[in-house]
């Protein structure tokens, strides 16, 4: 009787309960671990193929002392200078361990989704949509899917490759 206690508390809590197995995955951390996936290939890769048009030259990083220097007599408080930051924000770089679960993660449709062609391209659209930040309902729309459908076909395809996670006992990290 306490475990079901334990249990119905965790659930009106929000959380999870899996009676002390808590390595196992579930289709909700793969659809984060997918996201995280994506958007880092976004922020790490960049555009493909060739540049319209401009320089090829990296642009110029000015720092602190820069800006001081091309001060005139007439601004001695730097204090009060506003300085403009460059049209592209710095990213900072990823770590090897992001690298290496983003890998991981961009295997696991290939692995695990071979023989249901369908929610894999269903999963596949849900992905770009969520890294890019765009509403999937409109990718539906314009591919001719019913939402419905579509967020079934996603849901079996988190939950194939969580099973199959579970059973080449992958840890979770």
């Amino acid at each position: 009787m306490r475990e079901r206690d334990e249990y119905e508390a965790e659930r009106d809590s929000g959380g999870s309960f899996h009676g002390g197995l808590d390595d196992l995955w579930v289709p909700a951390t793969v659809e984060k671990r997918l996201i995280e996936a994506a958007r880092l290939t976004l922020t790490t890769t960049g555009p493909v193929g060739p540049k319209a048009y401009g320089s090829a030259m990296p642009m110029y990083q000015r720092d602190w002392t820069d800006w001081l220097a091309q001060l005139d007599d007439a601004f001695k408080d730097a204090a009060d200078v506003k300085i403009e930051q460059d049209e592209r924000p710095t990213r900072l770089a990823a770590t090897s361990r992001q690298i290496t679960r983003m890998e991981a993660a961009i295997r696991w449709p290939i692995k695990y989704l071979d023989a249901v062609p369908g929610p894999r391209k269903v999963l596949a659209v849900y992905l770009r949509c969520r890294a890019y930040r765009k509403p999937f309902g409109r990718a539906c729309k314009r591919l001719g899917w019913s939402r419905a459908t579509a967020y079934r076909a996603r849901d079996k395809a988190l939950a194939l490759i969580a099973q199959g996670l579970n059973r080449d006992h992958v840890p979770t990290e």
